[in-house]
């Protein structure tokens, strides 16, 4: 069982190594700390996951850290890489302001994930989720409303509740049955 302590470490070494390895090869380009540190964040969150993946408890809790860890450094590398994206163009700290409903969406995702890892069996964490799924999409849709993308989040908001209405009926079909 010792060596499966050794796996997270080992594959972040190897991540690492690869990555510089690539950079001397002239393969992909040296960017620089200051655009790339965001990768540090991914690379933590991805950590959490291995955690999960490989350790022995499965402790669901790992993917709730490791899920906001990956998507807020990949929501930083937006600004650092200086993203064009959707009708906003080029993304910097200054468009802050407009983006701030990715982070109540980020932890919605994250209390999603969580209930998935923990086999849908803590129905509670689909509150906090759904409230947080709203804040962010409807801050979205009050910050970036006339931006064409937003406007077919207003349009197709309710698959939101679709699919959460799915994941519940699964949860009901998978669940196992109490004597």
């Amino acid at each position: 069982m010792e060596r499966r302590g050794s796996i997270v470490p080992a594959l972040a070494l190897i991540l690492i190594g690869g990555y510089f390895l690539l950079i001397n090869l002239n393969v992909i380009p040296s960017l620089g700390i200051n655009k790339m540190w965001p990768g540090i964040v991914v690379l933590v969150g991805l950590i959490f996951w291995l955690g999960f993946i490989f350790g022995r408890d499965h402790d669901p809790g790992l993917t709730f850290v490791g899920t906001i860890a990956i998507l807020v450094g990949l929501f930083f590398f937006l600004f650092t890489l200086n993203v064009n994206l959707f009708g906003l163009g080029h993304v910097t700290w200054g468009a802050m302001g407009q983006l701030w409903p990715a982070f109540p969406l980020i932890v919605g995702v994250a209390f999603v994930v969580l209930w998935i890892a923990g086999r849908f069996r803590e129905g509670s964490v689909l509150v906090p989720a759904v409230i947080l799924l709203v804040v962010g999409i409807g801050g979205f849709a009050y910050t970036l409303g006339d931006v064409p993308f937003f406007q077919n989040v207003l349009r197709w908001w309710p698959l939101l509740l679709i699919g959460l209405g799915i994941l519940v009926l699964l949860r009901a079909i998978v669940r196992p049955r109490t004597k």
